[in-house]
């Protein structure tokens, strides 16, 4: 006699139904930027897009570095920092997107930084490894995101 069992898949396994979805809510803290890193990471792979790993790291870095630098920047206090969200989508077989959401209002830019700045770089390297990026303000914040796509599928 034969028993079949089924199993739950697990919260990275891609279904064949809608558009694939992962988020996460993280403190406002430097190791959540690791954090972040090496959640898009597992999420990309499980979808079976690991051409997009090195781009989406970048990308998750420096949304995430923002997002916490923003919401921190005016308290000092670790214990009142909240949190910023996560969100890896998958809108299309080819394309991710991933975004940070905080309760910052402040819009980030892409500057100048000289050679000796210590930081300030981090949209210029969104937009240079991202098909493209935006910024959706909210009543309580913003959400920033930025796109990328296997490289057979460039736009």
């Amino acid at each position: 006699m034969t028993t079949m069992m089924t199993s739950k898949p697990s919260p990275l396994t891609p279904t064949g139904t809608g558009h694939p979805t992962h988020t996460q809510s993280l403190p406002c803290a430097e190791e959540s930027v690791g954090i972040a890193r090496l959640s898009v990471a597992a999420t990309l792979r499980a979808w079976g897009l690991e051409d997009l790993v090195d781009d989406a790291h970048l990308i998750a870095s420096e949304l995430a570095t923002n997002a916490i630098r923003h919401a921190t920047r005016h308290i000092p206090d670790p214990e009142r920092r909240g949190r910023f969200r996560l969100k890896v989508e998958r809108p299309s077989d080819h394309l991710v997107r991933i975004s940070t959401f905080d309760r910052s209002r402040t819009i980030p830019r892409i500057i100048e930084a000289s050679e000796t700045a210590e930081s300030g770089r981090g949209m210029a390297v969104v937009d240079a490894v991202s098909c493209r990026w935006g910024i959706d303000l909210k009543p309580w914040g913003k959400g920033v995101w930025a796109e990328c796509a296997t490289p057979d599928h460039l736009p």
